[in-house]
C-alpha cells in the first residue's frame, strides 16, 4: 500500500504577491486555514439554508440525482430540473440519496451559461469577483457544490482545466491528489496531446494553449486588439499632421494586423481540413466579459465589441476545444466536467464510461474506478466496483508516485492549480437527517498563469490579455471595483469539457 503525504497548511492572510511566489508560480497546491478575508465575502451566511432560499430560492438549476449501482455522482445520470428552493426543500427530507447541485449549463437556452451561473448570479453581491488572494489571474468561473451524504460521496477521479481555488463552507472533504505528470498512470479517456511547462493537460480533442485559450480564440483576440491600436493611434492623430513616426508606428500596426487576419485564417483552416469542428468561443468570451463593472474585487474583467471585420455566423460555445464528434459520438446535450445523456439502451458499464469502447466520460476523467482507487490507498469507501472490473486493466496506478490525501475542514480553502488530478469525497457534517446538515462549497475557476514569473502580468500573450482585460473595465475602475455587467455573449457550457461530457462532482 502506498503512502500518502500531507499538504503543506498556510494562513488565507498571505499576500496576493506572496502567494502567486510560493504557490501559483509553483504550481504547488495548498490547504489554506481559513475562508476569503475580503470584505464583500458573505459566503458564512449560506449554510443557513432559509437564508439562501430567501436569496436565491426562485432561480433555476439542475441537480444530479446519485446513480442508483455505482453510488456516486459524476455519472451519465440524467440532470434534474428544479428551482434552488424546491431543491433546498430536498436536502431536508429524512432518506436519501439526496441529489448533488453541481456547474450549472443549460442546452436549450446559451445564454444561460456565465461566469455566474445559477444560483451564484443571486448571490452575487456576496463575494468578490476575484479574491484579493488571487491577484492577477483571469476569473473563468465561479460555483456552488451542495449536497447532502452521511457516509460520503464520491466525484471521480479527474482533473480540471483552470486553477481553483476551492472553499469549504460546510461539512468535510476529502481530496486525493496528484500531480498532472502522472497522467501516464492514471488512464484517462482522452488522448494526450501536450503537457504545457505551467502543468496544463492539452488533449488531442481540446486543443489549448497553455493559458487555456483556444488558438482561434487568442488570433481573433489579437485582430481586435490591433484594431483598437490602429482606432486609437488615428484618434490621437486627428487634427494633426501626419508626422513621419506616426507613419512609421501605423504602418507597423497595419502590418501586425495583417499578419493576424492571416494567423486567423490559417488556424481556421487548419481545423477545417483536420475535421474539428470547434466552437468558435470567442464571442461567448467577449461576452462574458462585459459582466464585471464596478463594486465586486479582481482584475478578471470581460467584454469586448463584435469584430467589423468578422461576418462568420456565430455558433454555441460548448466548450474551448469542443468538438462536435463527442455530440455525433456521446448523443450527449450536458457539460464541461460533469454529465451527459446516455443512450437508451446502454448497459450500466457503458454508462459508467468503464467500457474500452466509445467513451461516455470527458478526456479529463480516469476510467480508474473510484472504489480501486480508494482500495489501493487504503481508503474508506462508498463506490461499487464496476461487475466486469479487472485490477489487471490498470497497471499504471501501482506506477504513480505517492498521492497527497487531504482533510479539507469547515471553513477551510484548497489551492488546485490546473490539471491536478483529485477525487473528492463530500461528507455532511454529525447527524446527516437534520435540516441543514449539508456539505457545501464555493469555487472559482481562473485561466492558468504561463507567465510564471511575473505577478503583474501572469500572462505570456500581453496584447491578447491586456485587451481582454482593458476591454472589461473602464479607465476609472480599479481593481477591486469591479462587478457583473449584463451578459450578452452566447456561451453553452463551461469552457473545459465539450458537450457530452461530465463536470466534476465536488
Amino acid at each position: 500500500m502506498p503512502q500518502t503525504l500531507q499538504l503543506e497548511r498556510v494562513s488565507p492572510g498571505l499576500s496576493a504577491e506572496e502567494f502567486f511566489s510560493k504557490y501559483v508560480s509553483k504550481r504547488r497546491p495548498v490547504v489554506l486555514t481559513g475562508l476569503l478575508d475580503d470584505p464583500s465575502f458573505q459566503g458564512r451566511k449560506w449554510g443557513n439554508l432559509d437564508y439562501l432560499a430567501g436569496k436565491a430560492g426562485n432561480v433555476e438549476v439542475m441537480v444530479e440525482p446519485m446513480h442508483p449501482t455505482a453510488n456516486q455522482y459524476g455519472t451519465d445520470v440524467e440532470r434534474v430540473p428544479t428551482t434552488f428552493g424546491n431543491f433546498l426543500k430536498s436536502l431536508r427530507n429524512d432518506e436519501g440519496p439526496y441529489p448533488y447541485l453541481t456547474t450549472q449549463y443549460a442546452d436549450e437556452d446559451p445564454d444561460a451559461e456565465t461566469v455566474f451561473p445559477p444560483p451564484t448570479n443571486a448571490l452575487k453581491d456576496e463575494f468578490p469577483a476575484v479574491p484579493r488572494i488571487m491577484g492577477n489571474l483571469f476569473l473563468q468561473q465561479v460555483n456552488l457544490w451542495l449536497g447532502k451524504s452521511k457516509d460520503g460521496s464520491s466525484s471521480g477521479l479527474h482533473h480540471d482545466f483552470h486553477d481553483n481555488i476551492y472553499c469549504l463552507l460546510k461539512g468535510r472533504k476529502r481530496f486525493v491528489l496528484f500531480p498532472p505528470s502522472e497522467i501516464q498512470h492514471l488512464d484517462p479517456y482522452g488522448t494526450l496531446d501536450v503537457l504545457h511547462p505551467n502543468g496544463l493537460i492539452v488533449y488531442e480533442d481540446i486543443p489549448v494553449r497553455a493559458d487555456g485559450l483556444s488558438k482561434r480564440l487568442a488570433c481573433k483576440a489579437r485582430v481586435r486588439a490591433l484594431e483598437h491600436k490602429i482606432d486609437a493611434l488615428k484618434a490621437r492623430s486627428k487634427g494633426k499632421g501626419k508626422a513621419k513616426s506616426y507613419s512609421k508606428e501605423m504602418k507597423a500596426l497595419m502590418d501586425a494586423h495583417d499578419a493576424a487576419l492571416d494567423e486567423l485564417a490559417e488556424v481556421a483552416l487548419d481545423e477545417e481540413l483536420e475535421g474539428d469542428d470547434e466552437v468558435d468561443d470567442f464571442d461567448a468570451l467577449m461576452g462574458d466579459l462585459d459582466e464585471l463593472e464596478d463594486g465586486g474585487a479582481g482584475p478578471s474583467r470581460k467584454g469586448g465589441d463584435d469584430d467589423p471585420e468578422e461576418e462568420e455566423e456565430e455558433e454555441e460555445w460548448k466548450g474551448i476545444g469542443h468538438s462536435d464528434e463527442d455530440d455525433d459520438e456521446n448523443g450527449a446535450n450536458d457539460d464541461g466536467h460533469e454529465e451527459e445523456d446516455s443512450e437508451e439502451g446502454e448497459d450500466e458499464d457503458a454508462m459508467l464510461g468503464e467500457e474500452r469502447g466509445a467513451p461516455s466520460e470527458p478526456s479529463s476523467f480516469s476510467r480508474i474506478p473510484t472504489a480501486y482507487l480508494h482500495q489501493h490507498l487504503g481508503l474508506s469507501t462508498t463506490a461499487a466496483l464496476p461487475p466486469t472490473f479487472s485490477s489487471a486493466d490498470f497497471p499504471g496506478l501501482k506506477n504513480t508516485t505517492d498521492p497527497y490525501v487531504v482533510e479539507l475542514s469547515e471553513g477551510e480553502m484548497l489551492y488546485l492549480p490546473a490539471s491536478w488530478w483529485h477525487e473528492v469525497t463530500s461528507t455532511s457534517p454529525g447527524d446527516s437527517t437534520g435540516g441543514d446538515a449539508v456539505h457545501m462549497a464555493f469555487n472559482y475557476w481562473f485561466y492558468p498563469p504561463d507567465a510564471l514569473d511575473n505577478f503583474e502580468a501572469p500572462y505570456q500573450d500581453t496584447l491578447v490579455w491586456d485587451y481582454l482585460r482593458k476591454n472589461g473595465v473602464g479607465a476609472s475602475e480599479s481593481r477591486g471595483e469591479v462587478a457583473e455587467r449584463a451578459q450578452t455573449g452566447k456561451r453553452a457550457r463551461e469552457s473545459v469539457g465539450g458537450e457530452g461530457s461530465k463536470r466534476a462532482k465536488r
